[in-house]
């Protein structure tokens, strides 16, 4: 028989040192059910912006979210004694309302395949996108001529690419770089090519021909895109295909081919630029005659160069206006007075060789231009005064300048053909889909949300309380961390420079549609803070000024934030309101939802394991063996399984190199290294050592054990449990390294020293300092540190625990050498600076007195 690990000769372990094993294992346990839990919603989160939550898409996990949660109480519930029988309430019950939410959205009747534009209005905007929506509001409302049409629905477009072909976009857009030109053209050709052969349902069918036969064209049909959400802040100028003068008999292969322009390369980079999920903006497409066209053009209602001045702009070509939204054909332009004469202030002819004509057989052509027909204006007065006063009452109506496309009819009738908002001045469109031509500030890391914004720099070490970060501000932290909820309100974006693409902290990011990047290494330290600067999250890049305006979120404020009822699917799993462990709130009767019982069980895992030594080692204290080597620290170990190497697992000692847990090696080199020195002599400025511990004995009540008693370290291969007591103060390290980057903590905590109240609380401040460079969250009251390094990588996580290492090392007795802030100030500085010994050519300095130079 195999001797079990710590067990000579394998013999019987006693029941204390059993006792932490079994802990230990069902520690492990809940950090594998909560790192489960995280990938499955992370994953939920990604794919509901691609698809609806139906039970046939996210039943199955959502169901293992709710069980691995459950087990996760289960083993909180066996680490800790305690028991959370209202937890498993709450899980119970909040599966099955999700449950009964995912059923009724599997009932949802299937909408309208098509709808006649004379039945639309902007309300009807999710069915029959922005632009079918806002030329039915036109028609119907304003009461403006409009073509009579009908529109392919959001539903058509669900049952025809949403639904089918989900999984194909998402995959294909999954970490897709706008930058990579190669990349984007694959994701594009393929996503083209799949709408391109898809197979039309029946229901889509039908209802394409018969609308199309009822409506009797005369001529061919003008088939355009009508995404939901285009032609509103989002305006999609130019990103989606339109088809002129399409026969009947090709309706079918025509609606394919604009769907399929959704996936061109501009559309794919503008919707990634903007942070757009394809959830919430299917394609709806707009059938219209085409009209035989003397004239057409585009009507501003303010001019965007001068929107002060009040004018009206009519650009006007002859034959179909094809071209003239795109600036590739002349155009008359007109200036026209807002007064009610409407008045032309200028007129500017353009040269006129061709038109864009209906071809015989479908399609469109160009022909020459007259002679005559050159000299002729484009437009008559009366024309003119016509589109501008339909121009003011659009703006009226809608409430904001608007872009309105305008066709004249061969027989001298006027129509809207569209109407969307006209950006004007400072808020004017950008190119969206370009590259800025500035170099960037900075540049690298992940996304965790796309988009594009502008707004000042702020950089923070720690996020802070909302009132301290201004409206609009693009944030820049060290780390990212759940806390971060207090200022989602106020943030334009954010850029970590470590943090968890699938973390707390960027589940809350997205769900707030925040453009956002983490592992931003660096980025701290490259923009001013104040500065105006410019985030494309998409491209990972930060740039100087404002070249974009604030992003216009996917959501507003969610109602599950704001205060409001939000989808049981939310409220019971996916939402986050637990986030911050010093926090009153932070226990059990606050948690709402699947996601908040995590939180808890994961930090409360982390709390008992923090003082598993003391709670259970102290009543055996002869389970574990001596740490053999020339440290201070009267170290003994206890192996919970793979912590020791084969040959140390017999025998009353052990050395540090026979430990082969991972995080004890990261924090024994910093521990050991050769730049630290354990021993230092008494400072000269001392009246003896009496003086420096009066009075200090009196506040160790934070550590258990008496002065001089054992220190314990467990370990296993990837975790470690330290509990020393050295030189008048007490230290706990809890840390898990592993390759996973969820599983990965580091939990620290230091009180206590052998000097006055004033020193041992500036060896705090020390310590505090030191941990929030290194990228430590940390809380500090008086002389107790309590610090955490969450969820970094392995390779962040050894830095950390090395670093650590160092620091418990070298702050040793340093509060017998804490005289002032001055002096606290400089071993901040020769820390940093890598003097871990402190050498000087004097003294430190004395209250009052600059610091020394350094050697």
């Amino acid at each position: 028989m195999t001797p079990t690990p710590g067990e000579p000769g394998g013999a019987r372990p006693p029941a204390a040192e059993e006792r932490v094993r079994r802990q230990y294992r069902e520690f492990k346990a809940l950090l594998a059910s909560n790192n489960e839990c995280l990938a499955l919603m992370a994953g939920l989160q990604e794919d509901l912006r691609f698809v609806p939550p139906l039970p046939h898409l996210v039943g199955e996990r959502i169901a293992a979210v709710f069980e691995r949660t459950v087990a996760s109480v289960t083993a909180l519930e066996h680490v800790t004694g305690k028991t959370y029988a209202s937890f498993h309430r709450l899980a119970a019950r909040g599966r099955r309302e999700v449950e009964a939410f995912l059923a009724a959205e599997g009932r949802r009747e299937t909408p309208a395949m098509a709808v006649s534009l004379a039945q639309v209005d902007a309300s009807h905007a999710a069915l029959v996108g922005g632009k079918a929506a806002a030329l039915g509001e036109v028609a119907n409302r304003v009461g403006l001529p409009v073509p009579e049409g009908f529109v392919l629905t959001a539903g058509a477009y669900a049952q025809v690419v949403g639904l089918p072909l989900w999984r194909e976009v998402r995959d294909a857009l999954r970490d897709l770089d706008p930058d990579d030109e190669a990349g984007l053209a694959a994701a594009a050709a393929s996503l083209r090519a799949a709408v391109a052969g898809a197979a039309l349902p029946r229901a889509v069918e039908v209802a394409l021909t018969e609308r199309a036969r009822t409506l009797g064209a005369r001529g061919g049909f003008a088939v355009r895109s009508s995404a939901v959400g285009e032609g509103g802040p989002r305006t999609f100028a130019g990103q989606f295909g339109s088809l002129l003068n399409v026969p009947e008999h090709d309706l079918p292969r025509a609606y394919l081919e604009v769907l399929a322009t959704r996936f061109s390369e501009r559309a794919l980079a503008y919707r990634l630029s903007q942070g757009i999920t394809e959830v919430e903006s299917p394609m709806a497409v707009l059938v219209l005659p085409t009209l035989g066209a003397r004239a057409a053009g585009i009507l501003y209602t303010q001019d965007p160069g001068r929107p002060g001045r009040g004018n009206l702009l009519i650009a006007a070509t002859s034959g179909l206006g094809v071209d003239v939204a795109g600036g590739a054909a002349p155009a008359d332009l007109y200036v026209v007075a807002r007064t009610r004469s409407h008045a032309v202030l200028e007129h500017r002819p353009a040269e006129k060789a061709t038109r864009v004509v209906a071809a015989a057989g479908g399609g469109i052509t160009r022909e020459a231009v007259s002679e005559e027909e050159r000299r002729r204006p484009t437009l008559s007065t009366e024309d003119i005064q016509v589109l501008a006063a339909w121009g003011v009452r659009l703006e009226a109506h809608f409430g904001t300048p608007q872009d309105v496309e305008w066709v004249l009819d061969e027989r001298g009738e006027l129509y809207v053909v569209q109407t969307r908002d006209l950006l004007v001045g400072a808020g004017a469109l950008h190119r969206a889909w370009g590259r800025p031509k500035a170099a960037p500030l900075f540049a690298g890391g992940r996304t965790v949300f796309p988009g594009r914004t502008s707004g000042p720099a702020l950089a923070l070490a720690e996020l802070p309380r909302a009132a301290q970060v201004p409206e609009g501000a693009i944030v820049f932290v060290r780390r990212a961390t759940p806390e971060i909820v207090r200022v989602l309100p106020r943030l334009a974006g954010l850029v970590a420079e470590r943090g968890n693409v699938a973390g707390h902290a960027a589940a809350l990011l997205r769900e707030w549609g925040i453009p956002s990047v983490f592992e931003a290494e660096g980025a701290f330290g490259a923009v001013a803070a104040g500065a105006t600067v410019s985030l494309d999250a998409a491209r990972r890049a930060v740039y100087d000024g404002a070249l974009w305006p604030p992003a216009a979120r996917s959501v507003e404020i969610p109602e599950r934030f704001a205060g409001g009822e939000a989808d049981p699917l939310h409220r019971r799993l996916l939402t986050l309101r637990l986030v911050d462990p010093s926090a009153l709130n932070f226990r059990p009767s606050a948690c709402r939802s699947a996601h908040d019982v995590l939180r808890f069980c994961h930090e409360k895992a982390i709390e008992a394991m923090f003082t598993l030594s003391d709670s259970v080692l102290d009543r055996a204290p002869h389970t574990a063996r001596r740490l053999a080597g020339a440290t201070p620290i009267r170290l003994f170990v206890l192996d919970l399984g793979g912590g020791l190497a084969p040959p140390a697992q017999a025998g009353d000692e052990v050395r540090a190199e026979e430990i082969v847990s991972r995080p004890f090696q990261a924090l024994w080199r910093g521990v050991m290294h050769p730049g630290v020195s354990w021993r230092r002599e008494m400072p000269a400025s001392l009246g003896g050592l009496a003086s420096v511990v009066a009075g200090s004995l009196g506040s160790q009540s934070s550590a258990r054990r008496a002065l001089g008693e054992k220190s314990y370290l467990l370990v296993a291969s990837d975790y470690m449990n330290l509990n020393s007591r050295l030189a008048f103060h007490f230290t706990l390290v809890d840390a898990t390294l592993a390759g996973e980057r969820n599983l990965n903590a580091v939990s620290f905590r230091f009180a206590g020293g052998g000097a006055t109240r004033w020193r041992r609380n500036l060896r705090a401040v020390f310590l505090e300092r030191i941990l929030r460079h290194l990228g430590f969250q940390v809380d500090r009251r008086m002389d107790v540190v309590n610090a955490w390094f969450r969820k970094g990588t392995a390779a962040e996580t050894e830095a950390a625990l090395d670093h650590l290492g160092r620091l418990m090392a070298c702050s040793s007795q340093l509060d017998m050498y804490m005289e002032s802030h001055d002096t606290m100030e400089w071993y901040v500085e020769q820390f940093m600076r890598g003097n871990y010994a402190f050498a000087t050519e004097r003294r430190p300095p004395a209250p009052g007195e600059p610091p020394a130079p350094t050697v």
